[in-house]
């Protein structure tokens, strides 16, 4: 039995340690798509299509898009558990800063593309790209009202509202489920509402570019729930050890 506890015990370990490499991988692929596409193919592409001067609107669509973007990269890396908890209130600031300027940038966007630019040139990229914004706004608001809720929960149980276990693990479970889609949102809005249209201006191949896309995200946000389940199971095991000391 000892044997095939550690064997089992050693197979988990080694999923972790993959899981956790593929993640970081696919972080580091996002990413790679964000910077070059944001510092290396975008100002060309402007400059070369705009020889005079860049419509106003325009510029505004580009800090929204640029800030909305550089969030989710720093957002996703540095979690609010970083630096012992100190990272909180960057994660916390950078992201809320991000998503206001993602609104600025989308609603920009919009109107450059559908009443500015000559939207009949490319009908495919107008309609594509603007999916991908509604995909964005969608996402954002998914992540914000996500943590919202989870903060609700998580003061509920700070503040002790429960009368036993039987009430407190429901709204544990509720707060990580909350949590869990504040994660997902925010992870698909990094790779897919922002790198797809990255994607389709660099006219990649789009088809296998999104199967990759959605493995990227799998493979980041699974690792973010198998952690926290595993964070509530030793919780409560532990509690329930605790409170029988035949488990003792």
């Amino acid at each position: 039995m000892t044997f095939i506890k550690r064997e089992r015990n050693y197979r988990r370990s080694l999923y972790h340690v993959v899981s956790a490499v593929l993640s970081k991988l696919s972080w580091a692929a996002a990413t790679s798509l964000c910077i070059y596409f944001l510092f290396i193919y975008a100002p060309k592409h402007l400059v070369s299509e705009n020889t005079d001067t860049i419509h106003p609107l325009l510029i505004i669509h580009l800090i929204g898009a640029y800030s909305i973007y550089l969030a989710c990269v720093h957002n996703i890396l540095i979690t609010p558990r970083c630096f012992n908890g100190g990272a909180r209130p960057f994660h916390v600031w950078i992201g809320r800063f991000g998503l206001v300027l993602g609104v600025m940038g989308f609603v920009s966007g919009v109107i450059v593309t559908w009443v500015v630019n000559d939207y009949s040139q490319n009908m495919g990229f107008s309609i594509g790209i603007t999916i991908g914004g509604i995909l964005q706004i969608y996402l954002q608001v998914s992540g914000y009202l996500s943590i919202r809720d989870f903060k609700k929960i998580r003061e509920q149980i700070l503040t002790s509202e429960y009368k036993n276990k039987e009430e407190l693990y429901p709204l544990e479970d509720e707060q990580d489920t909350h949590l869990i889609r504040h994660i997902s949102s925010m992870i698909n809005l990094f790779v897919f509402a922002c790198g797809v249209p990255a994607i389709m201006r660099l006219e990649l191949p789009l088809g296998y570019l999104l199967l990759g896309c959605a493995l990227a995200s799998f493979l980041m946000i699974r690792p973010f729930i198998v952690k926290l389940k595993r964070k509530r199971e030793k919780e409560r095991h532990h509690e329930e050890s605790a409170s029988s000391p035949l488990l003792t």
